[in-house]
């Protein structure tokens, strides 16, 4: 069984693209999740954060790693579990992993003003065959 979570944080680095030996795109980021609930006493508290290891593939990594950077409070729905492994000292390690269904900015404490993405072919010719006038040679 598939734990499927939404959770909103911040994100802690710009989002690293990289692309698998296969050609499909990877974005790999980092975001905290904290909640503010009221103590014993009524005053609001902040919860310890929790980090997440996210994962974006395919045209949403590369849209990711274009309009999101440090700080920016983002919404990710996907699956969740937990990795585990020994580091070099041989100390066991563990980490939430998020494999994103889908991630967008969250509009709580800002704007956003969508703008449709270009496919990645579009990017490099018009419609006529030629490099877009805007690439660098």
């Amino acid at each position: 069984m598939t734990n499927i979570v939404t959770v909103e944080g911040n994100l802690t680095a710009d989002p690293r693209l990289h692309y698998t030996p296969a050609g499909k795109a990877v974005a790999n980021l980092r975001i905290a999740v904290s909640a503010r609930r009221k103590d014993r006493t009524g005053e609001y508290q902040d919860t310890p954060p929790v980090f997440y290891d996210v994962a974006v593939w395919g045209p949403a990594a590369e849209n990711t790693a274009e309009s999101l950077h440090t700080g920016d409070r983002v919404l990710v729905a996907g699956s969740t579990y937990i990795s585990a492994w020994a580091d070099a000292a041989g100390e066991q390690r563990s980490s939430y992993v998020l494999d994103a269904d889908a991630i967008g900015i969250s509009l709580r404490y800002a704007t956003a003003t969508p703008v449709k993405a270009r496919r990645r072919a579009e990017q490099t010719t018009d419609p006529a065959g030629l490099p877009d006038s805007d690439e660098q040679h």
